[in-house]
């Protein structure tokens, strides 16, 4: 059960806002008067939660707007898709949503094409950098691509053995590095022609001397930051991380952890925010096939799935699936091959202190 309390001048502003925010299953728990405001406690049962919004919209623009509603697209964002939307208006509003996002967003997946500089997965601690390594590096190993792994996490419980885990499951090289010059000698290991994937502490953006710290490893390896994000977060943070972190030179963005959210305008917030091109989307915690590249038509397909831009008429004949972009229980998109398992795990799995760069 979700609990919400609500504020206002009088009880029938406060029981519109009830209903307004949480619809027309919401239950009123308690309700007090605090000084001239009137306080309501209301909660929203899971199933409620889960169940398909009504889909009222007729005009196709409305549909689009009420899709971009649903998933807290920031006001100033909505408008300016909104607007992009008209210019290409098709007979499918979703069509038109997805027009739009690509005239407003790159997309630049990490797999497409091998990267020149090494990649270092950047972000808030919790984000799924390192199973989203483990993913890379089972995307570029399908591709028959040299990979070598590194992690300059050594502060996290069990970092380096879930590094290590990975690297012996593909059959990859994995070192550790505690600082830039080690780093630097890591990379510099390297075979030619390599994918370099250096995945890094989770860090504090709102810390200056954090984000050096990010900044001076990323300098050290020649590397390119990439933000990994995790979805469902706070459209206004998202928006400022995506900014905070473009300031160290982040260009594209990896959400993660889309089959645990139902709200995505934080990613849109994020990429607007620090004008940061898509990459790959986590999908899953499955590492042989959690990560999927989604072009502006899969992103629109995700934010307005099929019920909602067929508008009225199909939700009322009782459309059962779901309103967050999944299709079938899964995500449509391209999704990247699976690992070829290597024997060989060039290093050790266990705890014990190593030299500074040395191989996990």
């Amino acid at each position: 059960m979700r609990l919400r309390t609500f504020s206002a001048a009088n009880m029938s502003e406060a029981i519109r806002l009830v209903r307004d925010e949480l619809g027309p299953d919401a239950v009123i728990l308690s309700t007090e008067t605090a000084g001239k405001q009137v306080k309501i406690t209301a909660a929203l049962d899971r199933a409620a939660i889960l169940e398909p919004s009504p889909i009222l919209a007729v005009d196709p623009m409305d549909a689009i707007a009420g899709a971009l509603d649903f998933h807290r697209v920031p006001e100033l964002l909505t408008e300016r898709l909104l607007t992009l939307a008209e210019n290409y208006l098709l007979e499918n509003p979703r069509q038109a949503l997805g027009a739009a996002l690509r005239s407003r967003f790159a997309y630049h997946p990490i797999l497409q094409q091998r990267p020149e500089k090494p990649i270092m997965l950047v972000g808030l601690p919790g984000a799924g950098k390192t199973a989203t390594l483990a993913k890379l590096a089972a995307g570029a190993k399908s591709a028959k691509w040299p990979v070598i792994a590194i992690t300059c996490d050594l502060a996290k419980a069990g970092g380096i053995d879930q590094l290590a885990t990975y690297a012996k499951a593909m059959g990859i090289t994995a070192y550790q590095a505690k600082n830039a010059g080690a780093l630097k000698r890591a990379v510099g290991a390297a075979p030619e022609g390599a994918l370099v994937l250096i995945d890094t502490a989770g860090t504090n953006p709102l810390k200056p001397e954090d984000m050096a710290t990010l900044a001076e490893l990323a300098a050290a390896a020649k590397a390119e930051p990439v933000l990994t994000m995790a979805a469902g977060g706070d459209v206004s943070e998202s928006s400022e991380l995506g900014q905070l972190f473009s300031e160290i030179g982040c260009q594209r963005l990896i959400a993660t952890r889309l089959d645990a959210a139902r709200r995505y305008g934080g990613l849109l917030a994020c990429a607007e925010g620090g004008k940061l091109g898509f990459a790959e989307f986590g999908v899953s915690p499955e590492i042989a096939n959690g990560l999927m590249f989604f072009g502006a038509d899969a992103l629109a397909r995700l934010f307005m799935p099929q019920e909602m831009a067929d508008g009225p008429k199909r939700a009322q004949n009782g459309a059962n699936s779901r309103i967050d972009g999944r299709v079938d229980g899964g995500f449509e998109g391209v999704a990247h091959g699976k690992p070829e398992s290597g024997p060989n795990f060039r290093g050790g799995g266990g705890s014990r202190k190593r030299p500074v760069g040395s191989k996990t």
